[in-house]
């Protein structure tokens, strides 16, 4: 295989979007994706946060990519005692992810990118601690060398390039499984009239839904964190259909599921000619797994600082170093804030999360409808606690908990501007 600027690992929504931002800037861009080219993207749906689209300069998406929104929704606490209305979410919209990474591909190609696709990625290439490019394998074919000056990991969750790494570079070679959600998702023919929606947190440590938003369809999901002896999420949908009615006996899209890590981000997403991006990077909302929005501020970030790089002919960790910083200060220390709540959430009884809801400490659109915890004041906390001065060791490890977010939320906005190795070891101990 040929040399090229950059070698991008994954057609997903950030490998694509990095593939368009880096071709359009003139540099020769190829992106090596292990699917065949109609198999991109999931095969469901997804909501997005309408204003990134305009941040990463991406058209709004249009029907029939555009789909219904999701409406009202009622919201059951992990006991279930209670089932709290859910608002309207109108900064969200709702995509179908198929037709946005056809989209998506159909940008990074009109820009001069261009696709390998049923190729793995079975390698990579280094030369003096350097990436230097990838390994490849199409099919039944023999493995090719792909030389590149820049290697962009956007493969997901397992993370192509990023498992190969033998040097410590700030990031974890395998994502833990305390960090990761193992999900289920089937969709379904509708057919009853209802289409009301439900979601259900907190039970086994998961997050599970029945989405009837979307007109003639019923959306079944399941996610938990990978606990040892945790419940199939599989199992877990198909009780869910079977306690349903009006709903099909076929699987009609989806019928897989897929790995999702939820915990904070990396402390680093590169290396010498490396950068990782979306779900290689961890940089999922880690209370329900959403990454499209996250993974495509990222991939923004990522291309102007490779760019600069490319420019400069400097891919090094300290030239790509302000793609860490740009990301940990903006989406990153919003994250890390969910991360810690998340974890509160685990290790507390569930009857005093169900309490947090029943006596409106924290209301559903708070939890769910934003995507982040809404800050309030001093005096407006105050007055929420008081509904659970029953539980005063409680309330005393709630304000451990938000008082470590916070802590969390300013270290991460204290996160070195420039690469330094003594003061990134000094921020990671700390």
């Amino acid at each position: 295989m040929e040399k090229v600027d950059v070698a991008i690992v994954g057609a997903g929504v950030a490998g694509c979007l990095a593939a368009r931002d880096l071709a359009r800037s003139g540099h020769i861009v190829v992106v090596v994706e292990k699917n065949a080219r109609e198999k991109l993207g999931h095969d469901w749906w997804d909501n997005v946060l309408k204003e990134i689209f305009a941040d990463v300069d991406l058209p709004l998406p249009q029907p029939p990519e555009l789909m219904n929104p999701s409406g009202r929704a009622k919201l059951y606490p992990p006991l279930e005692t209670v089932a709290l209305n859910v608002p309207d979410r109108p900064q969200m919209v709702t995509v179908d992810r198929k037709l946005l990474a056809r989209r998506q591909l159909k940008y990074a190609e009109e820009a001069g990118a261009r696709l390998i696709d049923n190729a793995a990625v079975v390698g990579i290439l280094e030369e003096n601690g350097k990436i230097t490019g990838v390994v490849v394998r199409q099919q039944s074919g023999e493995p090719e060398k792909l030389h590149s000056k820049l290697v962009i990991d956007a493969s997901g969750f397992a993370g192509a390039v990023r498992s190969r790494i033998t040097e410590p570079y700030g990031f974890p070679r395998n994502i833990e499984p305390e960090g990761t959600f193992v999900t289920y998702r089937e969709i379904r023919k509708n057919t009853s009239e209802d289409r009301e929606n439900l979601l259900f947190f907190g039970k086994d440590n998961g997050v599970r839904w029945i989405n009837r938003a979307q007109d003639g369809l019923v959306d079944f999901f399941a996610g938990l964190i990978d606990f040892p002896g945790r419940v199939d999420p599989r199992e877990m949908v198909r009780e869910m259909v079977t306690r349903t009615g009006g709903v099909g006996a076929a699987v009609v899209r989806g019928g897989y599921g897929a790995p999702i890590p939820v915990r904070h981000c990396f402390d680093s997403f590169v290396a010498p000619g490396l950068m990782l991006c979306g779900d290689a990077a961890s940089q999922c909302n880690p209370l329900d797994g959403s990454g499209i929005a996250s993974s495509l501020k990222a991939a923004r970030i990522a291309a102007q600082v490779a760019h600069a790089g490319l420019e400069n002919g400097r891919l090094d960790v300290s030239d790509l170093w302000q793609y860490n910083a740009a990301y940990k200060h903006t989406q990153g220390a919003r994250f890390v804030i969910l991360d810690a709540i998340q974890k509160f959430m685990v290790s507390e009884p569930k009857i005093n999360l169900e309490m947090l809801f029943r006596r409106r400490v924290i209301s559903a659109d708070q939890f769910w409808g934003s995507g982040e915890m809404k800050a309030s004041s001093n005096i407006g906390m105050l007055a929420r606690l008081l509904k659970i001065a029953d539980r005063p060791r409680f309330i005393i490890r709630l304000i451990r908990a938000m008082t470590v977010a916070q802590q969390l939320y300013n270290h991460y906005m204290n996160y070195p501007e420039n690469y330094d190795k003594k003061l990134f070891n000094a921020w990671r101990e700390k």
